[in-house]
């Protein structure tokens, strides 16, 4: 059967001496279904291929223009004319600038890029309000004036509705703190970096999670004698992954989610991997073990081809590795009534006309898992975003796709740059040889050299002469650099954004900068707007779901909502600083001071403070604030300072 298990319950499974052999008979009646399901993850496989090969054309030459590197036939090309084969860097300087602007957009330094709030209370409980009406009637019956009831009641219901939500408030700060560690223990910032490296580089990028996964971790133990000795335990823990687009194939359907669709991701197991899943929850030990025993020793390479090129570009060797099992993992709906009738019963399926999501994985021709989501919601695992994203498509258009034409034509004007500097650098040299002193080296030039010949035939002509090339430096460099800054205006990402010292007119001031930037971010908005939207919401609702319907901890579970904010708070706070920074040097005479205030000016730098991450403790309150500008008291019967004696005109400056 399809098993469905939390991690809590799994963790439980894996502390139980027994718990290999309760999997197997739990999944026993998989064993008959698994033809069949492989069979089905085969044929999606052939109809997904056939679409992906088109794909990886594109994602080969995403990657070689990120690297800097011409294609072999225009490289042959290149060389067979023997000019220069110069690459100039403008698509990866782009991609470089393009990452590190969105990871600290996603990344701020002491906050998260999402935010959890707790589900607004309309009314009190129907239990609560019983109680308080309980209350207001034996007061009456006591001799409670009515109207003095009805304002007990009303000031009761405030009461009790305040508390409700301070309580709603801790359990969703509580729920926030939990989300971010089991995000932390599951690789998120890793993976979400690499996920960032895919969305500037490829036409998709995708991460798949929260799934939970078991592994082997070591724990020192202390024995009856005291001593500590070393114990391998299971354990289940948080997983976010990110897939690479060279890995991913969804069905030729899919547009903008897996929504009542599929999709296979070409794995790679390892026979440690595969060893350390034994056992564990949704996975048959029984097909692992066959795996292992077929494939342990020459590994599997059913599924890849064409990996030759991606090895290269990548960085990694070509050689074949026989410790790497290929493996299909299938994700996508299927109906009640097919899982019924490959093995699933009526209770476990109550609509046999309703999709559930499942994942299923096969080496070979086993399948060694194939479980129903957890997720209450069924939401899929996977998830992925597109640098410019295109109307019912799964794929868009990546950054150095949109680069293509310019950095073609910044390419063509550095190599005739190079081989025109080349060929205008000295003169070029005829000689007519049968005019040459005998034993005259034509080859040796140096200044001042004299050259011998001999009388022509003809009786005239020179023997030697020589011939400037002309050098087209200026018209090349000037072509370079409009399309240079074409690349600017179509990227949306112009050099002064991330660092460079090419801006002109209002990038030479702070003010106009900022402006610059705030109109030259709205392509990144955009783009963080769309992975707000479908990465870090479903990623962490995903987290949220699992907590509340695993979770040991009751006291932070509530009902909230999760929203991530990148596109929002976030994205403005480089720009805030700034013009507070410039608001307080603008103030900052005895004119504003007055007009302000001490008060004000401590909220100005507060404000100021926070925006620049700098912490505010230091800052006094306004009660010590007042106090410390309030004059030391005097000592009695002295004199404030300044005030002259009594009966006597004030001194000053004749």
């Amino acid at each position: 059967m399809l098993q469905m298990q939390t991690p809590s319950q799994a963790s439980k499974a894996i502390e139980d001496e027994n718990y290999d052999k309760s999997v197997n008979d739990e999944d026993i009646s998989l064993a008959d279904a698994e033809d069949a399901l492989s069979a089905m993850v085969k044929d999606c496989w052939g109809q997904a291929k056939s679409v992906g090969i088109e794909r990886r054309d594109r994602l080969v030459d995403c990657q070689r223009r990120r690297n800097g590197e011409y294609p072999p036939e225009k490289l042959s090309e290149i060389k067979a004319t023997g000019g220069s084969a110069i690459y100039m860097q403008i698509t990866s300087a782009k991609c470089r600038a393009a990452k590190a602007w969105l990871s600290d957009l996603f990344s701020p330094s002491g906050d998260k890029p999402w935010d959890l709030s707790p589900t607004p209370i309309p009314e009190l409980p129907e239990n609560l309000k019983q109680e308080i009406m309980m209350v207001v009637q034996q007061g009456m019956a006591n001799g409670v004036q009515a109207e003095t009831a009805h304002e007990f009641a009303i000031e009761t219901k405030d009461r009790l509705m305040d508390e409700l939500e301070n309580i709603a408030k801790t359990r969703a700060e509580g729920m926030s703190d939990k989300i971010e560690d089991i995000l932390v223990d599951a690789g998120w910032r890793t993976e979400f970096s690499e996920f960032l490296d895919d969305l500037v580089t490829f036409p998709y990028a995708i991460i798949k999670g929260v799934d939970y996964v078991q592994r082997k971790n070591m724990q020192w133990v202390q024995d009856e004698d005291g001593q500590f000795k070393p114990m391998m335990k299971k354990t289940i823990m948080p997983r976010v992954r990110r897939v690479s687009p060279f890995d991913f194939y969804p069905a030729p359907s899919v547009s903008k989610s897996l929504d009542g669709k599929w999709a296979i991701e070409h794995r790679k197991f390892t026979r440690k991997d595969l060893a350390e899943i034994r056992g564990a929850s949704g996975y048959k030990a029984e097909e692992i073990a066959k795996v292992l025993n077929q494939y342990g020793s020459g590994g599997l390479k059913e599924w890849a081809y064409n990996e030759g090129e991606r090895e290269q570009l990548e960085g990694r060797s070509k050689t074949y590795n026989y410790d790497e099992i290929d493996a299909l993992e299938w994700t996508g709906s299927l109906q009640g009534q097919y899982l019924i009738q490959n093995g699933m019963t009526k209770e476990q399926i109550p609509d046999e006309f309703e999709e559930y999501q499942v994942s299923i994985t096969v080496i070979g021709n086993y399948t060694i898992r194939a479980v129903v989501n957890p997720d209450p919601s069924g939401a899929p695992d996977y998830h992925w975003a597109s640098w410019e994203a295109l109307p019912n498509r799964f794929d868009g258009n990546s950054l150095p796709e949109l680069l293509g034409d310019q950095q073609d034509m910044c390419n063509a004007a550095a190599r005739a740059l190079a081989n025109n500097m080349g060929m205008a650098s000295g003169p070029q040299v005829f000689v007519e040889k049968d005019r040459l002193e005998d034993g005259a080296d034509a080859t040796s030039m140096h200044p001042w050299k004299i050259w011998y010949t001999n009388s022509s035939e003809s009786g005239g002509g020179q023997g030697i002469g020589f011939y400037q090339p002309q050098s087209n430096a200026n018209e090349l460099m000037t072509i370079y650099e409009r399309f240079s800054k074409y690349a600017d205006e179509i990227t949306g990402l112009p050099s002064y954004a991330y660092g460079s010292d090419s801006g002109a007119g209002a990038a030479k001031t702070a003010s106009g900068l900022s402006m610059l930037m705030n109109a030259a971010s709205k392509t990144i908005k955009e783009l963080v707007r769309t992975v707000d939207l479908r990465i870090i919401e479903p990623i962490v609702t995903k987290a949220f779901n699992i907590e509340m319907l695993a979770g040991e901890d009751d006291s932070i579970k509530g009902d909230a909502k999760i929203k991530a904010r990148g596109s929002q708070a976030l994205l403005h706070k480089e720009q805030m600083a700034v013009r507070n920074m410039e608001i307080l040097g603008m103030t900052n005479n005895p004119v504003d001071q007055q007009i302000i205030g001490p008060v004000g000016r401590l909220e100005m730098l507060r404000e100021a403070f926070k925006s620049q991450d700098i912490p505010t403790d230091n800052l006094p309150s306004e009660q010590e604030l007042m106090q410390a500008l309030q004059p030391p008291p005097q000592p009695e019967g002295m004199m404030p300072e300044g005030m002259p004696p009594e009966g006597m005109p004030p001194q000053g400056p004749m």
